[in-house]
């Protein structure tokens, strides 16, 4: 009888704790699925569940805030990141999710509120990078944040370019076109075009920017921003057109509140590529778009004239 009672005290903790593991080997899958249909609120409603159940795994707290983030609730975002971080304080990821959270709080919020927000990512964005030294992710972040911040701030290009420096050690095309985005949104044109040209031809070297890769393969290797930026290039050096096509299609359909360039801009760029072959009627298409999302997109109506000009 003590063999019995044991083996079925065991066997019902079993069951008791099938959940949990179903959790931890099946859910990514699952949630996968609801971000591509961008179905956040039945994910925060099964997020929620499994958190009563385990409301300190690491993951589902990960998935949350990534949740929340993608319906641009960074309030609640920063809130489960932060659970995130304290639960895991060595986990380089942790603080560059709470971090990037935290900048778009700052970003979104009056001036006060961002002076009091940009130490926190700024010291979340570097304790990352110490944590991690090929975390490529928090070296983009930082490329992005000194390039965007005012000088009062504490904005610099020169820091920008010490984190673009880095993430060239780790992927040279990464590399180059953040050093492209730094030379260009300081004005330094030449420099841009000599970067821009560097991260297309070095595109060669990655096995997933080959056409034969699947798209769902390739869309999980790389962040967004350098989508935008590789299409970016093929309009400046009027290259790749077709390449640049794919690319920023990409950057639409993956397109979410976390990204720099808005949704606007991006069918503005997709519009350029267009008009650069020719294919006039899809560039008025992908304008009147940039137009739906922001009426009175002046840099739209603008291209839209050259455009017209172009038509038969």
């Amino acid at each position: 009888m003590p063999k019995l009672a044991l083996f079925l005290s065991t066997f019902f903790l079993l069951i008791l704790l099938c959940p949990y593991f179903l959790i931890g080997q099946n859910y990514s899958q699952e949630f996968d699925a609801l971000f591509e249909t961008k179905n956040y609120t039945q994910a925060v409603q099964k997020l929620e569940v499994y958190l009563s159940k385990t409301p300190q795994n690491l993951e589902l707290l990960e998935l949350m805030g990534d949740t929340y983030g993608f319906q641009s609730n960074w309030d609640k975002a920063a809130e489960y990141y932060e659970q995130f971080r304290d639960l895991d304080a060595k986990n380089a990821t942790s603080h560059y999710k709470y971090g990037g959270v935290l900048g778009k709080l700052a970003k979104e919020g009056s001036k006060l509120k961002a002076l009091g927000l940009i130490s926190k990512v700024k010291t979340s964005f570097h304790k990352a990078a110490e944590l991690d030294p090929t975390h490529k992710e928090v070296r983009w972040a930082m490329v992005e944040l000194y390039t965007q911040l005012p000088g009062f701030l504490g904005g610099s290009f020169d820091k920008a370019l010490v984190y673009a420096s880095e993430l060239e050690q780790l992927s040279k095309v990464q590399g180059y076109f953040g050093k492209a985005y730094i030379y260009e949104n300081s004005n330094r044109e030449a420099i841009s075009k000599t970067y821009y040209k560097k991260g297309l031809e070095s595109l060669k070297e990655l096995a997933c920017f080959q056409p034969k890769l699947s798209n769902t393969n390739h869309l999980k290797s790389h962040n967004n921003s350098l989508h935008f930026l590789l299409a970016t290039a093929c309009v400046v050096l009027n290259t790749k057109l077709s390449v640049g096509e794919r690319y920023i299609q990409f950057y639409i359909d993956m397109f979410s509140s976390k990204d720099q360039e808005l949704l606007e801009v991006a069918y503005l760029r997709q519009a350029q590529l267009f008009k650069l072959q020719n294919k006039i009627s899809e560039a008025l298409t992908s304008i009147e778009k940039a137009l739906l999302v922001k009426p009175g997109f002046k840099l739209a109506l603008e291209e839209k004239q050259t455009i017209l000009l172009l038509k038969p």
